[in-house]
C-alpha cells in the first residue's frame, strides 16, 4: 500500500476546505448569477488554473449557453452557445462523461468560439453537471501552460460540479415556488377585486373596466352571436359593435381563450367565453396591448379568468331578475292581447300593471315583428338570440320611443307605443321602421315583416290592434312581402279577404274572374298574368307597367287585348279593376 504523502494530505484538506466553503457561500447566494461567479472565482484559485467558464443547458435541452468566465471574453456571457455534442463542451453534455485534453488545437473535437476562446490556452478539463438524471451544463477549467490533468483533478472538479448541480436545483426549486406563490397571490388579490365589485353592485361596466385596467386594453361583453352588448366604463377607443367568433368557442369543451385579428385598423383581440355551467352566456373580449406594456401575461391571462367567471355570475342575477320581470311583464300583457276581456277586466289588469311599475298606454299602436318564413323562425328562436332582441327593443322603446312596452317571444316581438309618442299611424309607421331597423340584423340570413293595428282607443281594444297588426302581416306575407312594414289601414279593401272564412268562396271568385286566364296560362308561354299583375300594381298605366315589365308600350297594349279576349273583361271600367285586384290578391293568399 503506497503511502499517503503529505502533499496528497495538504490537498485533501485544501480540496475539502474549498467544498464546505462553497456550500456556506452559496447558501448565502440569493441569485444564480451570484452562485456561478462564486463557483468560477473559487475554482480558479483551489486547481490554481488559469480560465474556468460555466455553461448552462437551456430550456430547449439542445444548447449549453456561457453562464459565466472568469478568463474569456465577459461580453461574450449570455450570447456564446454550442449545440450538446458539438465542441469539446458539447460532447461532455452528450456523453455525460469528463474529459482531459492537454492540447485542444490537436483535438478534433474542440471548436473555436470567435470572440470567446483565446490561443493561449492549451488544456481543458470539462466535467458534466448533473442532478440526478437530468443534465444541467458543464464546467470548464482551462490553463495556458500544458498540463495533464489526473485523476484527483477530475474527482476535484466532478465535488465541485455535483455542488454546483444541488444548489442550482435548490434555487431553481425555491424560484418555482415563489413564482407560484407570486401566482396565487396575484389571483387571490384580482379575484378579491372582481368579487368586491360584485358584492358592492357595481355592475357589468364596472368589472369590464377593471378587466381592462388589470389587462392593459379596453375590455367589452359580446352577445352569442357576436354583438357588442356592454363595455368598460372608461373613455377611450371602442372595440368593433360585431366579431365573427371563431366556432370552437361556442362548444362546451372548447379553448378558454382565443386570440383574433378585428377592427379598423386591425388588432389583436382575446375572446374568452362567459360560461355559467354549460351554459354559454356570451364573451369577454379584451384589446391586446401593445408591445412594450407593463402590464404580465399572467397576470392578464388571471385578469381574464376571473374576470369572465365573476362576468357570469353578474350576468346571471341580471338574467334572472329580467327574467322575473319579464314573465310578469308578459303574463300580463299576453292576458291583455288574448281578448276577450270586457272593459272592467281590462281595467283591472291595467291597474295590476301600475303597481307592479309597468304603465300601459290607455290609447295605444300595437306593433308586431314576425319572421317571413320557418328558418327565419328558426334563427329567432336560437339560442340567447330572444334575449338580444329583447334587449335591443327594450333599449330602443325606452330611448326613442318614449318607454313603450316590449313583448319577446320565440317566434314575434310586441310592442305597444301610446299615442302621445305616435300621435298618427304615419309617426307610428315611422317607429316601426327603427323597430325592423334594429332587429334586421339579428336575423341574417332571415328577415322579419312588421304588422301596425289601428290606434287601440282602451286597454279593452289591444286584443283587437293586435289582432289587426298579425292580420296585416298575414295578408302582405300572402302577398309575397318581405321584409316590410304594413299597417292595418294600408290594406283598404284588400282586408276584407281576410275576413271569408271559406277558401272556398275565394277559390270560386277567383275562378269567376280569371279562370280563363288560369287555364290559358298552363299551356302558353305569354305571361298575360303576371302582366295583369304588373298593371293593377302600376294603378292600370300601361307605360309604367310596361316599364316594370321590361317590355315596349305596344307590347303591352297587345297583351291587354288578348287578356280581354280571352276573359271577357273591359280593364277600362272601374268595378272590373277593383274584382281584378281583389281576385289577384285572393289568388295570392291561397296560392293558386
Amino acid at each position: 500500500m503506497r503511502a499517503v504523502q503529505p502533499q496528497d494530505l495538504d490537498d485533501a484538506v485544501r480540496e475539502l476546505d474549498f467544498l464546505q466553503r462553497l456550500a456556506q457561500e452559496a447558501a448565502t447566494a440569493q441569485k444564480p448569477g451570484e452562485l456561478v461567479e462564486l463557483v468560477i472565482r473559487e475554482t480558479t484559485s483551489a486547481m490554481a488554473i488559469d480560465v474556468c467558464s460555466l455553461y448552462l443547458l437551456d430550456a430547449s435541452g439542445r444548447q449549453l449557453q456561457l453562464a459565466a468566465t472568469n478568463g474569456l471574453n465577459p461580453q461574450m456571457v449570455g450570447k456564446a452557445h454550442l449545440r450538446v455534442g458539438e465542441g469539446i463542451t458539447g460532447w461532455v453534455a452528450q456523453h455525460r462523461s469528463h474529459l482531459a485534453v492537454s492540447d485542444v488545437s490537436a483535438d478534433l473535437r474542440f471548436k473555436w468560439i470567435p470572440g470567446v476562446d483565446q490561443k493561449r490556452f492549451k488544456s481543458m478539463l470539462s466535467v458534466p453537471i448533473e442532478a440526478g438524471d437530468r443534465l444541467v451544463g458543464v464546467v470548464n477549467v482551462q490553463s495556458s501552460e500544458e498540463r495533464d490533468f489526473g485523476e484527483a483533478d477530475v474527482d476535484f472538479l466532478r465535488a465541485i460540479a455535483g455542488q454546483v448541480a444541488g444548489i442550482l436545483e435548490r434555487m431553481e426549486l425555491q424560484r418555482r415556488l415563489e413564482a407560484q406563490l407570486a401566482e396565487i397571490r396575484l389571483s387571490h388579490e384580482i379575484h378579491e377585486r372582481f368579487t368586491q365589485l360584485s358584492l358592492d353592485g357595481a355592475g357589468i361596466p364596472a368589472i369590464l373596466a377593471g378587466v381592462g385596467a388589470l389587462s392593459g386594453g379596453r375590455a367589452g361583453l359580446y352577445s352569442v352571436d357576436g354583438f357588442r352588448v356592454r363595455s368598460g366604463s372608461e373613455e377611450g377607443e371602442t372595440l368593433p359593435a360585431r366579431l365573427a367568433l371563431p366556432a370552437e368557442l361556442s362548444r362546451e369543451h372548447g379553448p378558454r381563450e382565443v386570440r383574433i385579428g378585428a377592427g379598423r385598423p386591425p388588432r389583436e383581440l382575446d375572446v374568452v367565453p362567459v360560461r355559467a355551467g354549460a351554459d354559454l352566456l356570451g364573451f369577454l373580449v379584451v384589446a391586446v396591448p401593445e408591445a412594450g406594456s407593463t402590464e404580465s401575461e399572467d397576470g392578464r391571462l388571471r385578469a381574464l379568468q376571473h374576470g369572465s367567471t365573476v362576468l357570469a355570475l353578474e350576468m346571471s342575477k341580471e338574467r334572472a331578475a329580467a327574467e322575473v320581470e319579464r314573465r310578469l311583464r308578459g303574463d300580463l300583457v299576453e292576458e291583455l292581447l288574448a281578448g276577450g276581456l270586457d272593459d272592467a277586466e281590462a281595467e283591472r289588469l291595467a291597474r295590476q300593471a301600475e303597481r307592479l311599475g309597468h304603465r300601459l298606454p290607455r290609447k295605444a299602436w300595437v306593433i308586431v315583428l314576425e319572421p317571413d318564413d320557418s328558418e327565419s323562425e328558426a334563427e329567432m328562436a336560437a339560442r340567447g338570440r330572444q334575449d338580444r332582441i329583447h334587449s335591443v327593443l327594450a333599449d330602443l322603446a325606452r330611448r326613442r320611443l318614449g318607454g313603450g312596452l316590449t313583448l319577446t317571444r320565440s317566434s314575434s316581438a310586441v310592442l305597444l307605443l301610446g299615442d302621445e309618442v305616435a300621435p298618427e299611424l304615419a309617426t307610428a309607421e315611422r317607429l316601426a321602421e327603427q323597430v325592423h331597423a334594429a332587429v334586421a340584423p339579428l336575423l341574417r340570413p332571415g328577415t322579419a315583416s312588421v304588422g301596425i293595428g289601428n290606434l287601440a282607443e282602451s286597454v279593452a281594444e289591444l286584443a283587437r290592434s293586435h289582432h289587426e297588426a298579425r292580420q296585416a302581416l298575414r295578408l302582405a306575407r300572402r302577398g309575397g312581402m318581405r321584409g316590410k312594414i304594413t299597417s292595418y289601414r294600408s290594406l283598404g279593401a284588400f282586408r276584407l279577404l281576410l275576413e271569408v272564412q271559406s277558401p272556398d268562396a275565394l277559390r270560386r271568385f277567383v275562378g269567376e274572374v280569371l279562370g280563363p286566364l288560369l287555364k290559358y296560362a298552363e299551356s302558353r308561354e305569354t305571361p298575360l298574368l303576371e302582366t295583369l299583375e304588373a298593371l293593377a300594381a302600376a294603378r292600370w298605366v300601361r307605360r309604367a307597367a310596361a316599364r316594370d315589365l321590361g317590355i315596349h308600350v305596344n307590347s303591352m297594349s297587345y297583351r291587354v287585348e288578348r287578356i280581354e279576349s280571352i276573359s271577357g273583361l273591359k280593364l277600362d271600367e272601374p268595378e272590373t279593376r277593383v274584382a281584378v285586384a281583389i281576385a289577384l290578391r285572393a289568388r295570392s293568399m291561397l296560392g293558386m
